[in-house]
């Protein structure tokens, strides 16, 4: 039996010395999951010890039939949803990042953000609306496809697809601008 499967295990039992340790070991890549949803790093860190209260009450439920990591970081990010879902209202919405100045679609090929750092990145990627930023980080980051998407937000496999190629388009017009700064 691995470490981790001893410490699963003796969580299932609420040995409160296990559900320290699991949290010691997954805390930084949770607050991690949790802060890609949440701008504020104060409600990341809200999402995060909520996600694991969830964890510490349903650990008997975990089968081992997908990986640990797996299950506890859906987990964090249905957190953090639900907690995004509770502070703002999303909305799916059409703006002006999907247009060009005549109001024709934007091309969605791929553009280098050469020149950008990573805070740089992801704070572009905070300046996202709700919805878009939702969509993509599901999508570009957690690697759902756009039926789990629809079913996890409420929302049709086309509502997905378009809030994934506009927030797409949204993140191309800003590395732009950043890159002409340059």
């Amino acid at each position: 039996m691995s470490e981790l499967e001893e410490i699963i295990s003796q969580c299932k039992e609420e040995k409160p010395w296990a559900q320290e340790k699991l949290f010691k070991m997954f805390a930084p890549k949770m607050l991690g999951v949790c802060r890609r949803y949440l701008v504020s790093i104060d409600d990341a860190r809200d999402a995060m010890q909520d996600g694991f209260v969830k964890i510490f009450l349903n650990i008997h439920k975990y089968e081992g039939r997908s990986s640990f990591n797996t299950w506890i970081t859906r987990i964090m990010m249905n957190t953090a949803i639900d907690m995004v879902k509770r502070i703002n209202k999303v909305q799916f919405v059409r703006d002006e990042y999907f247009f060009n100045d005549d109001n024709s679609p934007v091309e969605d090929d791929f553009i280098e953000p050469a020149g950008l750092n990573q805070q740089q990145l992801l704070d572009l990627i905070d300046k996202l609306p709700n919805g878009y930023k939702l969509v993509f980080n599901m999508y570009a980051i957690e690697g759902l496809g756009h039926k789990d998407i629809g079913k996890i937000l409420g929302i049709s496999e086309g509502t997905s697809k378009s809030q994934l190629n506009r927030a797409r388009a949204f993140l191309k017009t800003e590395i732009k601008k950043l890159q002409e700064a340059i």
